[in-house]
């Protein structure tokens, strides 16, 4: 009977019926992997009750079906494809910007939302096909109207609970319990003698000892941040670190390649508290201030759209058990970029490994620059973790003299060695005038030329050095010079004894309106 049935239904049903199949697959993959798959603080079971709703549907629809079954199924596996999306989507962030921040799986992500799309695909251009009703069918069919309505309801509620119910992870913490298998610090605010505490008085105890509450375990947890502007073009892995100390107060610092989070800004300070004014469980980290690498302090300002108070949020995802995010002072307050934090327990490093494979050769009076070093940390957890060099500090590196330097990277605890040539800097100074380009026009100034051999750079400078022009030694010879001078094509410069002859040539400006180019003259320079 059945049989017949299905025969007679036409090919708008069939569709409907693998739809459901799909969906059936991507709900027990999803269930299976979720966990895993999800960014950091978005797992959750709700897009798969969803797609399990839809098949539900679907099978109720086909033993008794319903003139607008392929309309019902279409609502439900549309609803599950909002789930999927709006609870995934920060994993593409991570693709789109080459970091791995909100972590999770992408390609099981795009398999989720494929299989909720094609589902419903499916249901769309079932909706325009035959789907006769036999007559037999039709009594029951009105029966049947309630049950979908009931489970489209649910579909919805769903939706609402996701959308409007706090956290898909389980919502708000108070940072009471238990994380990585001990009982976690509490701190009461009525109790937090740092809470009266400018940026002033924070900033004016010293960096060593509050570096050495980490030394004297003293931590009670341990957050990490970074800014990553999820699908636009900006890259920018700056990281911000907070220590939790046990005595309520937090520090910690921002670095990166790329610090246009906060141009300038080296250490952060504040303090936090679980239980709030009101004797509540809220676990808050309170950001007083910034303090920048000159010396001078900025408080943390509400009405520029920034976060004084950051509430935290259970989350079960890897070995993070807390996450937020909050605004922070970008120029000084100007605008604002948001921050994702994720915290633990403290968990001081077990070893740490420097890979310094791509890292070059320093010269006398060189900074030490650790961007080209591949840092991974093993934590007591267990966990490993690829860092950023600059997030170590690094002691043992001088550059008065040349030579092979021992430096030693410490970051959590853990210590590693390893050595850096630093060689003498070969370069030559000389005097002259040349055509500087001073508000858009060629000047003639007398101007300083530094030739330096190891950098391969080309530096022409005003007396005082508020003017600087950049080229690059593309080749050196005994007497020439083969360069490229702001912006222009190669050309070749030729020393004759103490004199270098930098040829006629064109610069080129760029500018926000395009490029802008300048014909600069003929000048000769004197070895200094």
């Amino acid at each position: 009977m059945l049989v017949e049935r299905m025969k007679s239904r036409g090919l708008g049903s069939l569709l409907c019926l693998v739809a459901a199949l799909v969906a059936l697959v991507t709900a027990v993959v999803f269930f299976a992997t979720q966990a895993e798959a999800a960014p950091l603080g978005h797992t959750g079971i709700m897009p798969g009750v969803a797609l399990v709703a839809g098949v539900a549907v679907a099978v109720a629809l086909t033993l008794v079906p319903v003139r607008f079954g392929a309309l019902i199924q279409t609502v439900v596996y549309g609803v599950a494809l909002y789930l999927m999306v709006t609870q995934l989507y920060l994993v593409f962030a991570d693709v789109i910007n080459q970091v791995t921040y909100a972590g999770g799986n992408a390609g099981l992500c795009v398999m989720y939302m494929a299989g909720a799309l094609v589902s419903c695909l499916l249901c769309v251009i079932a909706c325009f096909l035959e789907q006769p009703v036999a007559a037999e069918d039709r009594a029951a069919s009105k029966r049947m109207v309630p049950v979908a309505a009931v489970l489209l309801v649910a579909a919805v509620v769903g939706v609402g609970y996701v959308t409007f119910g706090g956290s898909i992870s389980g919502g708000s913490g108070s940072g009471s319990g238990e994380a990585g298998g001990s009982e976690a610090a509490t701190m009461a605010l009525a109790d937090n003698e740092f809470a009266d505490m400018t940026i002033e008085d924070l900033t004016a105890i010293s960096r060593a000892d509050w570096e050495a509450k980490e030394a004297n375990g003293e931590v009670a947890y341990f957050f990490e941040g970074q800014y990553t502007e999820g699908f636009g073009t900006s890259v920018d892995p700056a990281c911000m670190d907070m220590y939790l100390c046990k005595d309520g107060s937090m520090y910690g610092s921002l670095s990166g390649p790329n610090t246009s989070v906060a141009p300038g800004v080296t250490y952060v300070y504040g303090y936090w508290y679980t239980t709030n004014a009101d004797g509540e469980d809220d676990f808050v980290i309170h950001f007083t201030g910034t303090q920048s690498a000159d010396g001078s302090t900025r408080a943390t300002d509400p009405a520029t759209g920034e976060d004084t108070d950051i509430h935290i949020f259970d989350t079960e995802h890897g070995d993070y058990s807390w996450e937020a995010s909050f605004s922070l002072g970008l120029y000084g307050g100007f605008m604002t970029r948001n921050m994702n934090l994720y915290g633990q327990q403290y968990a001081p490093a077990q070893s740490l490994t420097i890979d310094t494979s791509e890292l070059g050769t320093f010269y006398t009076g060189d900074s030490f620059d650790p961007s080209a070093l591949a840092v991974t940390a093993v934590r007591a957890s267990g966990s490993e973790e690829s860092i950023w060099g600059g997030r170590v500090s690094y002691s043992g590196y001088d550059s008065e003299t040349a030579g092979t330097k021992t430096v030693t990277a410490s970051f959590l605890g853990a210590t590693a060695t390893f050595d850096v040539t630093v060689e003498d800097l070969v370069a030559d100074t000389y005097t002259g005038t040349y055509g500087l380009i001073v508000n858009g026009e060629v000047t003639d100034t007398e101007s300083t030329l530094i030739v330096d051999y190891s950098h391969k750079t080309l530096t022409v400078m005003n007396a005082d050095g508020t003017v600087v022009e950049t080229g690059t030694i593309v080749e050196a010879g005994d007497t020439a010079l083969t360069v490229t001078m702001n912006g222009s094509e190669a050309f070749e410069a030729t020393i004759d004894g103490d004199t270098l002859t930098i040829p006629a040539h064109t610069e080129v400006v760029a500018g926000f309106t395009g490029n802008t180019s300048y014909e600069v003259g003929e000048y000769s320079f004197t070895l200094a």
